[in-house]
């Protein structure tokens, strides 16, 4: 049987982006907005419905949001304390957005230097003078007997994936890599944004990525608060950037059918 076909870039950056818009879910559904106990008829009620035995009943307590209700068990690892923040939950959805991002970016680029490699028109400057040691090409001869494909899977591709980043600089350098120039410019037009819109965006998430992922988001003393509603805020930016790198064709791109893709 046939295994399932790789999704494509903007397949797997839905799913990315599915996971990270799930942490943020979960944190909000996970907010106790119960101030008491579980009361003791309550607690009467579902000790008798999962079993408890009644000598265990008194520690039964519970979390309440508008979407959950969720039973803390007699012996669990957890208390309602466990609940009060999501702090954690919430700086890995900014971290997993980012990289929703980056890999959709690396995607595209790797699929269009593939049909610039195999294209025969003279290649974009930067995609040119990407380079490879001696080590490298003895090993593209050995594995491959087709070296457009070697080139691509040995060279290009690594040097593209280590290149993309939610960075705003970085972004104009890969995409200019395999044939779009001035790339924010055109995103900020295809938005329908300000100008640098999409810079200051790129920007402001790239920091906060960083500082959670490089300084475990440290702020003096302690850690930086942070909300559900700016992580939000921050996810809202990488998918209105991947619709308009989508409906950007590249000037490089050689046929009308590559640029739809």
């Amino acid at each position: 049987m046939a295994g399932k076909p790789k999704p494509g870039p903007l397949e797997a950056f839905e799913l990315n982006m599915g996971d990270a818009e799930g942490l943020v879910l979960l944190a909000e559904s996970l907010t106790n907005y119960r101030a008491r106990r579980m009361r003791a008829e309550m607690r009467t009620k579902v000790g008798e419905a999962l079993r408890v035995p009644q000598r265990d009943r008194g520690a039964l307590d519970c979390i309440e949001s508008p979407d959950l209700f969720v039973v803390l068990k007699p012996g669990g690892r957890l208390t309602r304390q466990n609940f009060d923040q999501h702090d954690p939950l919430l700086r890995q959805a900014i971290v997993a957005g980012c990289a929703a991002l980056e890999t959709y970016l690396a995607d595209v680029a790797i699929a269009t230097a593939r049909q610039l490699i195999g294209g025969g028109a003279p290649l974009p400057a930067r995609l040119a003078r990407i380079g490879m040691d001696v080590g490298g090409w003895f090993d593209l001869k050995e594995r491959y007997q087709r070296e457009r494909r070697g080139i691509t899977e040995q060279v290009i591709a690594p040097y593209l994936r280590e290149t993309a980043s939610t960075s705003p600089s970085k972004v104009g350098e890969l995409l200019s890599t395999v044939g779009v120039p001035e790339a924010l410019a055109k995103i900020d037009r295809c938005r329908r944004v300000e100008k640098n819109t999409t810079r200051t965006e790129l920007e402001r998430i790239t920091i906060r990525r960083n500082k959670i992922a490089h300084a475990a988001d440290r702020k003096g003393h302690g850690r930086a608060s942070i909300t559900g509603a700016e992580v939000s805020a921050d996810l809202a930016v990488p998918r209105p950037v991947v619709v308009a790198v989508d409906r950007i064709p590249a000037e490089a791109r050689l046929t009308p059918a590559a640029q739809r893709r």
